[in-house]
């Protein structure tokens, strides 16, 4: 199934280079659209002496600004910043609500995030405590709320009607069962995570790191170099 319409929600600016931006390399290539919701702007990952003077308007400013310019290398155009507090997201009725309204205002086919299933707690980057949260509320808001029009019916005053996304990707290593081949789209994934300046210091260091983890998610499907992910459908 070739999904034209794709929404990524992730918790920060950078996460979605991490783990899927050589997937939305190729899909724009091929025409489909894509377009990115954050949970927050990522404001506490400007964490160094220098930045101490910077008001959190300023950081959120410098992140959104690299997101856009991430995104804008793999021929993304439209973000949504929900804009909840970096490091202390919870899956609450106000997120869950906000997920729905991007979900209907976009109307995407297929919806990708974190993997809600996953708990090996085996990496502080990985189970950090907002991409945990966010994973949990995007598949709470997939069923039912996004398809029913009895959850958040002030969305239905704003003129947003149910939507249920046909399928929901969610991005894993272990118990995955869908491979994107991103060999051909390696290098502008790594160009993408290239932009988010504020984050890496010796970004050289990072990409045989980079490499190695598209080598291990494309190993059960059989690639050298892929973004892996669990696929479920939504029901209506």
């Amino acid at each position: 199934m070739e999904h034209q319409k794709i929404l990524i929600i992730c918790a920060h600016p950078d996460d979605i280079e991490f783990r899927c931006a050589g997937s939305v390399a190729r899909w724009t290539r091929e025409g489909r659209r894509v377009e990115y919701c954050l949970a927050t702007s990522g404001d506490k990952g400007v964490n160094d002496p220098e930045s101490r003077r910077l008001t959190i308007d300023d950081k959120r400013a410098i992140r959104e600004s690299e997101q856009r310019a991430a995104a804008a290398v793999v021929g993304v155009e439209q973000i949504y910043f929900l804009r909840h507090t970096d490091g202390e997201v919870r899956n609450t009725t106000e997120l869950r609500r906000d997920l729905v309204r991007v979900m209907r205002e976009y109307r995407p086919d297929l919806v990708i995030a974190d993997d809600p299933a996953e708990g090996a707690f085996n990496s502080f980057y990985g189970y950090h405590r907002d991409h945990r949260a966010v994973a949990k509320a995007v598949f709470d808001a997939l069923y039912p709320a996004v398809g029913n029009e009895n959850y958040f019916p002030e969305l239905l005053a704003e003129g947003l009607e149910p939507h249920t996304p046909q399928e929901a990707w969610f991005k894993t290593i272990p118990g995955a069962d869908t491979w994107v081949d991103i060999a051909d789209t390696f290098d502008l994934k790594v160009e993408a995570l290239r932009r988010h300046k504020s984050q890496l210091d010796d970004f050289e260091e990072m990409v045989p790191l980079l490499r190695d983890w598209a080598k291990r998610s494309g190993e059960a499907g059989g690639l050298e170099c892929a973004e892996s992910y669990r696929r479920m459908e939504v029901p209506g």
